[in-house]
This record gives C-alpha cells, structure tokens and sequence, in this order.
C-alpha cells in the first residue's frame, strides 16, 4: 500500500537542501547539492530539477506517493504565479524566473513556490516552535535576515507576495549611516558581525582567535567566532551583545504592530549559542508596548536547517 509522502526544496545560496518527510513532519530522506556560484540561471535550475527528480525517486523506493513538489526560494515570490519577483542578491538574474511552470512540466508533477523565509516559518508552525500558537513572527538570521508571518494560523503573504521582508526595514532616514547600513540585516547578519569582528582584530588580535585563525582574518567564520566564545575571547560576545540589542529594538516595532503570541528566531547567528536570543528577548520586552509583551514568548527556532524543505513540503497539505 502506497503511503502520503511530502516532498520539499529548499534554494539557499550555498547548498540547495531536499527532503521527503512523512505526514507528521518525520523526515524519511533528506539530501543536498551545492548551489553553482555565479553561474547562468538554467545551470541552477537544472540542479534544482535533478533534487526534484531525486525526490520523486527516493519517493518511489519508499512505496510512497508523492502529490506535489513544495520549492522555497529568495526573494519574494508570487505564490499564484510562481514566479520569482523579489531581489535576490545571491542568485543573479534569478527575478523573473519562471520557477513552477518549469519545474512542474520537467518533473510532470504539481509544483508550489513560495519565499524560502515563508517556508521556515510555516515549518517551525506545524512542526516545531511554533506549535500550539497562531500568531507567530518568524525570523531567520544568517547571510541576511528573511521573516514569515503566521497570521491566525496562516502564513500572510500581503497585497502583493512581499510580506516578512524584515530584513529590510529600515533603521534611520540615511543621515546619520551610510546608505549599506541602513536596513536592519546590513547592520544585524552573519557578514556585519564578520566585518566587525575582522575590523576588532586587525587592530588588535586576541589570544582566544590567534589560536583559532593565527593572523589570517579571511579564516574568520561565524563558527569560528562561536568556538572563539566557548575560548573565553572577550570581544565577540560584546559585538553579539550590541548587534541583539539592535535586532531586539527592531523587533518591538514589529511586536508592537502585530501583536504576535511568538516570536521564532532561526538562522546560523541565532543558533550558535543562547546570548544572542536572551538579549534579542530581553531588549524586544523591555521596548514593545507592556499589553504586546504581556504573554509574548521570544524562542529559538527548533528544527534547524532542515526547516525550509520541511515547510515547503506542506506548502500545498490543506489545500
């Protein structure tokens, strides 16, 4: 007897993460490819075609059926049309792709699309975090900083498919920061808090990454950075500190606008270790209106990198 399987892709700007998972959000099977750098738009679409087409057969040897093929990509996406129409710096010349209907006639298969954010946090919804709430922000904070809305138990998209962009609000009016430093995730993101933490130690190096990096700051990555924590180093928890307070200020403008039960916070930066989200907590109660902080929870998300083909794969489960 042939069993429901979902199938999920998750478009991220260094590996492309696929996965089959069961109706109770049990992940039967789940792989990756490396995204092709700087490469033509068809050399990515064939790679994600080869995930689909994995899927499907991964699908097969488990004696499973598969409806359709969820895909999360950047940038924002028109989820009735399926194509890409928001800017992805990452993927170039991927606005205007035509991702479903090429997919779903190479695959000859169903396909949704949706903003790869949007997926996380329909994942961490019925999977994760996020479970037993309705009214949910979810943030993912990494090369940038992508958001999901869960409105009344589902995801909000807005007039026109660009909703959660929260990445992009902006912190000042351009007078007083230089134009890259005026949206939240150029200053709050895995590459601001690099350029920092290479700025710190080129004037002066500590002993906790001399002996993680030598004197090579192009070694420097944000786990790098973590083991230089747990090394006792000084100076990155004072960087995590101040880029959380920022997030954290942000995100009461965000508490106070839509009056979340729950807000998720996802992503290589979140995760790497609890003072980021105690302080990002902290600062969000202290700033939101007292009736919006009242019984608001601030969470690390739970199911990690495998949240974006998980929350793909049920993009289409209650239609």
């Amino acid at each position: 007897m042939t069993k429901l399987l979902y199938a999920g892709i998750d478009i991220g700007a260094t590996n492309i993460k696929y996965g089959l998972v069961a109706p109770d959000g049990t992940i039967l099977f789940r792989s990756l490819e490396s995204t092709p750098k700087q490469s033509p738009t068809e050399q990515l679409f064939e790679k994600i075609l080869y995930c689909g087409e994995q899927l499907l057969v991964e699908a097969d040897n488990l004696d499973g059926e598969v409806k359709y093929i969820g895909v999360g990509s950047p940038g924002s996406v028109n989820v009735k049309t399926g194509i890409i129409q928001g800017a992805c710096p990452n993927i170039p010349n991927w606005v205007g792709f035509h991702l479903r209907d090429r997919l779903a006639e190479r695959l000859n298969l169903p396909v949704i699309v949706d903003n790869d954010a949007n997926c996380a946090a329909l994942a961490e919804y019925r999977f994760g975090a996020g479970q037993g709430y309705r009214h949910i922000i979810c943030l993912t904070i990494g090369t940038g900083i992508g958001g999901g809305l869960i409105l009344d138990g589902k995801l909000y998209h807005g007039a026109d498919y660009s909703a959660g962009e929260i990445g992009h609000m902006l912190l000042t009016d351009g007078n007083d920061l230089a134009d890259d430093k005026r949206f939240l995730e150029s200053v709050v993101s895995a590459p601001a808090i690099l350029a920092e933490m290479r700025r710190l130690l080129s004037e002066k190096m500590t002993p906790a990454f001399e002996s993680i990096i030598g004197n090579d700051l192009e070694k420097l990555t944000m786990r790098k950075i973590f083991n230089g924590i747990r090394r006792g180093d000084r100076i990155a928890p004072e960087i995590f500190r101040q880029k959380a307070k920022v997030l954290g200020i942000a995100l009461a403008s965000l508490i106070n606008a839509f009056n979340p039960e729950l807000v998720i916070l996802g992503g290589g930066v979140a995760e790497g270790g609890t003072i980021f989200v105690d302080i990002v907590r902290e600062t969000a109660m202290a700033e939101s209106l007292p009736v919006a902080a009242e019984a608001l929870a601030v969470v690390p998300a739970k199911l990690g990198n495998a949240a974006g083909f998980i929350g793909a794969a049920f993009l289409g489960a209650d239609e």
